[in-house]
């Protein structure tokens, strides 16, 4: 039943080797990693280092010692060890961890000569590095590191950005220098880690000082002048710093940040913008698509309003099918906030519906619902216009409908013979939605109609158990439907705890139930306790809910589960007096 727990239901893909894993591989052919030459003894150490640096330390202080002690180990040869691929992997790892001395050390020997090392394939990474590590070092509040030391920090944090500048119409078209450009620029703006893919890689945010703010927009006012300026926006590595650009400079200078959009637009759109003018002629190019999505998710209402009714109005329909206009019009839905405007927007997408589902463009779909939602109009026609694109009933007696949504097909592609159809994560978010809608009985009785081992298998499912969260913590479904689904799914509790989904879509489950359907709840758990042991998740919840005072001391479970209810009820009146 849960989808996570069925293996054999989909193939794994292949581990991806490890980077000790692939230089260990190519070692043994006599390859030391690309880049600059080392011999086959330093290759060996490194490659050791390389597997003892996963490890864990007992101490910051263990692990700092570690750390200096293999960088004592490159022994003058820093920039050319550096441009080694190993080498500089390994460096760009244990940075973070070492000594003050040890990183101004290695300023010194970068700042010999930075030409080189930004068009680096590997330095230019521990460069990167090595001026994140500065400015957190540079603006950190402790007495760990003396005003010496963080005076030798800022000059090198500035030395390598006026550098950069100096050569910028160089630097941002060579492949690796521009992330030297990109990372100076993210730096400047007190974002160090702000070209990261990942959250996990974000790093704290820090207040920088007004030199730096001034050195930032200096950056701006000089790539707004470049010579090949109308070629950066239809680039590819131009156009990711041009993102970068606009994301940094956006809370630092609103006029630099409008004079930078208008700029780009008047380069990659027609000097008259005519009614007559296709939008997604220009959004053909990826590159130009990509920073047309920052533009209108960094920008304020009044310059969204202003692009809006320039270049988009009355041209929505097209976007909404467009390969990479759809993700443009994503990103103009989920920033309006005027409520009279959305309801034009919607009128203008609405009748291109069933083409967008066809396509596979849900995204659209999502955020349509999003902001139906969030500006609390369109909703019922939002239902009625999504229902009617799959070619099915609002509501049904089978509760159907729902089933159709959650996997975005139409009636005609629709296997209804299928125990466990799949999901789609739009369908399910947009159901979410759709039961957090001001009215949403229509979607609350297609979930109470549908067969109970079709529902159990949604809430065991990863994509679709959030529609427990939705169905439970709506303002707007009564306590009554509540009340009918908790009985719904009765003699299946069981099967839901054990489930990794099921067990979270139980916890929604529990919340909101009252004394009796938690003993109801209990006495299936007790009946069928071995097996709800059988599980990780089934034995967590049956030692959070305290199974066993249950089977021995059922009377005083029950009063300490009363006063608990009775708790929240008085904590919940408070909250609103």
């Amino acid at each position: 039943m849960d989808s996570q727990s069925s293996g054999e239901a989909f193939k794994r893909k292949p581990k991806r080797m490890s980077t000790y894993q692939r230089a260990m591989k190519f070692s043994k052919r006599g390859k030391f990693g690309h880049g600059f030459q080392i011999q086959d003894e330093d290759f060996q150490y490194f490659l050791n280092i390389l597997k003892v640096s996963k490890e864990t330390f007992e101490s910051s202080d263990d692990k700092c010692i570690f750390v200096d002690n293999v960088f004592k180990q490159l022994n003058g040869n820093e920039v050319n060890y550096c441009s080694n691929q190993v080498v500089s992997r390994i460096v760009d790892d244990l940075l973070p961890s070492a000594s003050d001395q040890t990183v101004l050390n290695l300023i010194k020997h970068f700042e010999i000569d930075l030409r080189p090392i930004c068009c680096d394939q590997f330095a230019s990474h521990v460069l990167q590095q090595l001026l994140h590590v500065t400015i957190y070092r540079a603006y950190k509040v402790t007495n760990d590191i003396t005003e010496t030391t963080k005076e030798n920090y800022f000059n090198f944090i500035n030395k390598l950005c006026k550098f950069i500048i100096n050569n910028l119409e160089e630097f941002i078209w060579d492949t690796y220098a521009n992330h030297i450009v990109r990372s100076c620029i993210a730096c400047l703006c007190g974002q160090p880690y702000l070209c990261s893919k990942t959250p996990q890689q974000k790093g704290e945010s820090i207040d920088i000082n007004k030199d730096h703010k001034d050195l930032l927009k200096k950056y701006s006012d000089c790539i707004l002048n470049i010579q090949q300026f109308a070629e950066m926006p239809t680039t590819g590595i131009t156009s990711g710093l041009l993102q970068v650009l606009l994301k940094s400079i956006a809370p630092i200078s609103k006029k630099r940040y409008k004079a930078l959009v208008e700029k780009i637009m008047s380069k990659c759109f027609p000097g008259d913008e005519s009614s007559s003018f296709d939008v997604s002629w220009a959004l053909e190019n990826n590159s130009f698509s990509r920073l047309l999505d920052v533009i209108i998710s960094e920008s304020p209402d009044k310059l969204n309003k202003s692009l809006y009714e320039k270049y988009f109005h009355n041209k929505l329909a097209n976007l909404s099918i467009h390969h990479n206009g759809n993700f443009t019009l994503q990103k103009i839905l989920s920033t309006t906030v005027d409520a009279t405007k959305f309801e034009t927007m919607f009128d203008e997408i609405k009748g291109k519906m069933s083409e967008i589902i066809s396509l596979g463009y849900t995204g659209v779909l999502l955020e349509l619902s999003n902001a139906c939602l969030r500006l609390k109009c369109k909703q019922a026609l939002f239902f009625k216009t999504l229902c009617e694109s799959l070619k099915c009933k609002e509501e049904t007696e089978d509760g159907i409908t729902v089933l159709m949504l959650l996997g975005l097909k139409v009636a005609d592609n629709f296997d209804n013979s299928c125990k466990e159809p799949a999901i789609n994560i739009h369908g399910s978010m947009i159901v979410q939605n759709i039961l957090k809608f001001n009215k949403p009985i229509k979607m609350v009785n297609n979930l109470n109609n549908l067969d109970t081992e079709r529902l159990v298998y949604l809430l065991c499912n990863v994509k679709g158990s959030y529609i427990g969260n939705a169905y439970f913590e709506s303002a707007f479904i009564g306590e009554r439907s509540r009340e009918k689904l908790i009985w719904k799914l009765k003699d299946y509790y069981v099967t839901l705890a054990k489930s990794k989904s099921g067990s979270r879509a139980f916890d929604c489950i529990w919340k909101v139930a009252d004394s009796k359907q938690r003993i109801m709840i209990m006495n299936e758990f007790l009946r069928h306790e071995s097996d709800l042991i059988s599980t990780q998740f089934g034995s967590i919840i049956a030692s959070k809910l305290n199974l066993g005072m249950f089977r021995h001391k059922k009377d005083e479970w029950i009063k300490a589960d009363q006063d608990k209810l009775q708790t929240v009820k008085v904590f919940e009146i408070n909250k609103y007096c």
